[in-house]
């Protein structure tokens, strides 16, 4: 009976040592190890939150970036028209300007031929004169004198237009 008391005994032995480690190691090592799936359940939840607001982030800077050139381009586009508007006025506005002193030059320019050709007729007829009465020893009347400066000026003149 010895075999079957020490069996027992040696059961009985078992079992308690089971139930101490079951009630001080088995309990808290799972206790533990829940706590420590929940922690980490807690952190992958918040990674994945975390990692769903960057991407949410992301997606509203990329909205945000592409609106930003949206309107860049806008201004580059409405600033290019206002500068291609403002050229053509400006270019406009010059050549009126442009067109507006070559018509004083041609106006000047026919008032000084005026009064130089007056000059030139008034400078021929006084040589002519005088050249006339040295030729002839004598005063020309007014009709030769007109004769003569009209046939000089006519010579002149012929010079002048010849190309």
């Amino acid at each position: 009976m010895n075999l079957n008391f020490t069996l027992i005994l040696q059961i009985l032995s078992f079992l308690i040592l089971l139930g101490l480690l079951v009630k001080f190691l088995y309990k808290p090592l799972t206790q533990y190890l829940d706590e420590r799936a929940k922690k980490i359940r807690g952190m992958t939840e918040e990674a994945q939150a975390a990692q769903e607001k960057a991407r949410l982030y992301a997606e509203e800077t990329h909205k945000a970036l592409e609106m930003a050139k949206g309107e860049a381009l806008r201004i580059k586009n409405e600033a290019k028209r206002v500068s291609d508007s403002e050229r053509r006025k400006v270019v406009a506005e010059a050549k009126r300007e442009a067109q507006r002193l070559i018509e004083e030059a041609k106006t000047q320019l026919g008032r000084e031929k005026e009064q130089v050709v007056k000059d030139l007729r008034q400078d021929i007829a006084d040589i002519s004169l005088d050249i006339a009465k040295k030729i002839l020893g004598r005063e020309i009347g007014k009709e030769d004198h007109k004769r003569i400066i009209d046939d000089s000026i006519k010579e002149i003149e012929d010079v002048f237009t010849r190309p």
